[in-house]
């Protein structure tokens, strides 16, 4: 199955990122396909440890009009949702233990029902902000997915990848090490709304969920961790993806 995306209505960036896409100040189309016997066999090669790079190749054979390696990371996860939703189910079984009798319980996820929280409309990159001690005007901009495989190749060669994160996101013309360099001898007030930065612009389904438990009728909400099975089901959530047609 194809579908054309709606970038400016329906990724959680609204496309405002990727300005190479815009028209007129109006993003255009991406086109995604839905998972072929030739993708599963890449999504069965999927690891943890292997993620950030080899579910690139995924999808650059399903999606269409922009480079995987440009997409935020709450981008990315919505494309996870939409695979898993539209390739296999929209339900998804996740494991909670109940807050009020602490019962662990199976409870089924609806993934097309989970939040989606999109930039606001007026965001624009680079992001300027003053830093409160130094006084220094900063550009910044949101981590993409290349960023996160270089975090994630320096995590794996046992460097502290804390500054460096955050140092990816300064828009100026100085070397990434230099960068990290001028973090190191930032006051942490001024680290602290680099950091705010990324933490108020967060996109990207709200991986959050509520339940009722079936032992005391407690109600809440509970996390819905990405899970490697979300893009290859077996067990219950592969039963529940095929329903009786076997």
């Amino acid at each position: 199955m194809e579908k054309v995306i709606n970038i400016s209505e329906e990724l959680p960036s609204r496309g405002l990122v990727y300005p190479e896409l815009l028209n007129n100040g109006v993003a255009g189309p991406l086109t995604i396909t839905t998972f072929r016997g030739k993708d599963e066999k890449l999504l069965a090669e999927l690891t943890t440890e292997n993620f950030e790079k080899r579910f690139v190749t995924v999808l650059k054979n399903v999606l269409k009009g922009i480079d995987p390696n440009k997409l935020t990371s709450g981008d990315r996860l919505w494309f996870v949702l939409y695979l898993t939703i539209n390739s296999y189910s929209k339900f998804f079984s996740v494991s909670h233990e109940c807050s009020k009798c602490y019962s662990t319980k199976n409870y089924q996820v609806d993934l097309s029902q989970l939040e989606i929280i999109q930039l606001p409309e007026n965001f624009k990159e680079p992001y300027e902000v003053k830093l409160p001690v130094s006084g220094d005007l900063l550009k910044l901009r949101l981590l993409r997915v290349r960023d996160l495989i270089d975090i994630d190749d320096l995590e794996k060669s046992n460097q502290n990848v804390w500054l460096y994160r955050y140092a990816l996101s300064i828009v100026n013309e100085k070397s990434i090490w230099d960068n990290v360099e001028y973090l190191e001898k930032l006051d942490v007030k001024d680290i602290m709304l680099i950091r705010a930065f990324h933490d108020k612009f967060k996109h990207g389904p709200k991986m959050i969920s509520k339940y009722t438990c079936p032992d005391c009728g407690g109600t809440g909400v509970m996390p819905v961790p990405f899970r490697l099975e979300m893009l290859l089901p077996y067990g219950e959530n592969l039963a529940r993806a095929v329903g009786d047609t076997v």
